[in-house]
């Protein structure tokens, strides 16, 4: 199985000049984060629930936790910054899976955070555990499968997924 991390090198090779995936600094509901920072995290997120909604079964191992501003990642939230300055990815990864990303990637590539941030928090897995972010808690996507069919059905028609 592939990781988060994989996935996140994989979505900042495809952002040659760093315009998705940047550096500046925002603040969103009195947190500041770097805007490409948060993106990634959405990106990841979006790709983890539609490819659980479609395909019954992860993209990758690695858990989200509950944050104010949606679910994150610790490990790609904390290592964002030499993430995002690297000027080289080596990612391999199967051509189902690069079909499948280039797809969410090409759906989310024109959002804004604020938006993205925004369609997150009307996720269901999100929103049950809102109330608990000062803590972190871990989200159970798994749980949340059949949820997702219905949810993300929409999305996966426009993208064809």
């Amino acid at each position: 199985m592939i990781t988060a991390k994989q996935v996140a090198e994989y979505f900042l090779s495809k952002d040659k000049e760093k315009k998705i995936f940047n550096t500046n600094l925002v603040e969103y509901n009195n947190r500041k984060s770097y805007e490409g920072n948060i993106k990634l995290n959405k990106y990841l997120y979006f790709s983890q629930t539609v490819y659980l909604a479609k395909y019954n079964k992860l993209l990758f191992e690695d858990d989200f936790v509950a944050y104010d501003n949606g679910p994150v990642i610790k490990q790609i939230v904390e290592t964002y910054p030499s993430l995002q300055g690297m000027t080289s990815y080596n990612v391999l990864l199967s051509e189902h899976i690069t079909i499948f990303l280039d797809k969410i990637y090409k759906s989310l590539e024109n959002a804004s955070y604020e938006e993205l941030i925004e369609i997150t928090h009307e996720d269901t897995a999100w929103k049950e555990l809102s109330n608990k972010t000062y803590h972190a808690p871990i989200i159970n996507l798994k749980k949340y499968s059949k949820k997702f069919k219905k949810q993300y059905s929409g999305i996966m028609k426009i993208m064809e997924i």
